[in-house]
């Protein structure tokens, strides 16, 4: 009961929050609403309106007005991916179907231009990161309860999320995998937290296990791996728990998708991804700079490869896509559109880094550190999920873009803002220095002074350092102007 009233409390103190902020916030979480949950879908008597373009829409241009727009780097390389997609589309094999699909990528522009411009304090981004994990809670909670309907059983279909990105069984269960090492991170960070919060990464993980994806199966290990070794270390205690953690879920996985691990590569299914990957790479080599063209795998496949398909039934008459990003990317866009691609995966995981160097000097107790670190895992969960999947046009990467610039952005206007302690360099080494002297006769001056010096030096690099972070935060500050 007291775990309940303080959880009730808990919901309470961020509604207040909530309340508190601004007209940019609240169209970003009507964004997020509208993207994951998808109400408009579950009750079609308000789907007359397009409700997350018209969020983001008016989120951008109260951002315009007041303005706050902020384009950075990751703005920069995703504006000049959709340059050698609109190349690519320009030369494509079926011209007329990658320039019908063109929206499908400039979306993601507007949306992560809009999502890091709103976010300013490191309490909004800790607002809209709780917001997110109760909408992919109800998910979570969907799949764990339908798995555990069907008595821990196997299903073909695995368990699909709402319609649109998440309808498929697979891609359903890469978002959810992602949450689940995301949330756990975030609890991690925070002290003294309540029990039941540890549902949202339980219930993860079970979804995951009833989903019947092995892609999605190897990306939560993968994942889980990351944040047991950076966050955990390996402790003879935190291997045992995570191994324990691991043949507790293996032992609930049914027998059935046990065969498919079993059989992995010798199956149907993997020899048909086989097909498609080898098709892939040969579409690559001919078309080296730009691809075959955007959105063409499926067509340029089915138009010239389908016939290496052994079976003659259904796979062979559907237009199939490649079932891995990488060559997805590669094949239609070329190795010009692939090395961007990989800049992009690049910069999230320096992103994260920069936010964890921010934090590192007397703060990794901070909860963004860890946060970011759980960042970097999510990024690893995708990466090997993508890697049977194709899933370039989907939320994942790009969610990973918004978490990581808007998490290091926050970083550095609160340490300019002094809301987070920095490292009390001076007071600690000359205390250092006071001991050595103390302890020596003055034969000893000129060690002592050694040591003043060594010290000067490092307190030099160090201020350049903090004075450069306050000069950029102060920058961003100007430009974004007062409310």
């Amino acid at each position: 009961m007291l775990s309940i009233n303080g959880i009730l409390k808990d919901f309470k103190e961020f509604y207040i929050a909530c309340k508190a902020q601004d007209f940019a916030f609240y169209m970003l979480a009507a964004y997020l609403v509208f993207s994951y949950m998808r109400p408009h879908v579950i009750y079609p008597v308000i789907d007359f309106l397009p409700w997350t373009e018209l969020s983001i829409l008016f989120g951008l241009a109260y951002l315009v007005f007041k303005s706050r727009i902020r384009f950075q780097l990751i703005h920069f390389v995703m504006l000049l991916f959709f340059l050698v997609i609109l190349a690519s589309s320009y030369q494509s094999y079926y011209r007329d179907i990658s320039f019908e699909h063109l929206d499908a990528y400039y979306i993601w522009i507007a949306e992560v231009l809009f999502f890091t411009s709103c976010v300013r304090s490191l309490k909004e981004y800790r607002l809209l990161t709780i917001l997110f994990f109760l909408i992919l809670f109800k998910m979570s909670l969907f799949g764990a309860t339908t798995w555990i309907g069907r008595g821990f059983g196997f299903r073909d279909w695995g368990i699909a999320g709402p319609s649109g990105f998440f309808a498929n069984s697979g891609e359903f269960s890469l978002l959810i995998a992602m949450l689940a090492v995301m949330s756990l991170a975030f609890i991690l960070g925070h002290k003294k937290v309540k029990m039941l919060y540890y549902l949202l990464p339980i219930t993860a993980v079970m979804t995951v296990m009833g989903a019947s994806s092995r892609g999605g199966q190897l990306a939560l290990i993968a994942g889980m791996l990351v944040i047991v070794v950076v966050i955990g270390k390996f402790r003879i205690k935190n291997i045992l728990i995570v191994a324990t953690a691991i043949f507790i879920s293996f032992s609930l996985i049914p027998e059935e998708q046990k065969a498919r691990f079993s059989s992995a590569g010798e199956d149907s299914t993997s020899e048909r991804r086989l097909v498609y990957w080898k098709a892939g790479l040969e579409m690559m080599d001919q078309n080296k700079l730009l691809g075959i063209g955007y959105y063409g795998f499926p067509y340029y496949f089915h138009d010239n490869y389908a016939e290496a398909l052994s079976d003659e039934g259904y796979h062979f008459s559907r237009k199939e896509v490649a079932h891995n990003t990488f060559i997805q990317v590669g094949s239609t866009l070329g190795y010009l559109g692939l090395i961007l691609y990989l800049w992009l995966i690049y910069l999230c995981y320096a992103l994260n880094r920069g936010t964890r160097k921010l934090l590192k000097s007397n703060n990794q107790n901070h909860w963004a550190y860890r946060y970011a670190i759980g960042l970097d895992a999510a990024l690893v969960t995708y990466l090997v999920g993508s890697f049977f999947m194709s899933v370039l046009l989907y939320p994942y990467i790009y969610l990973m873009l918004m978490m990581s610039q808007s998490l290091k952005n926050c970083i550095e206007l609160e340490i300019a803002g002094g809301a987070i302690d920095q490292p009390k360099i001076l007071t600690s080494q000359s205390k250092e220095l006071n001991d050595s002297v103390s302890k020596n006769n003055i034969d000893d001056l000129d060690g002592r002074l050694a040591v003043l010096e060594k010290r000067t030096t490092e307190l030099e690099k160090e201020f350049k350092k903090e004075l450069k972070i306050v000069k950029k935060a102060k920058k961003t500050i100007l430009k974004m102007g007062d409310d």
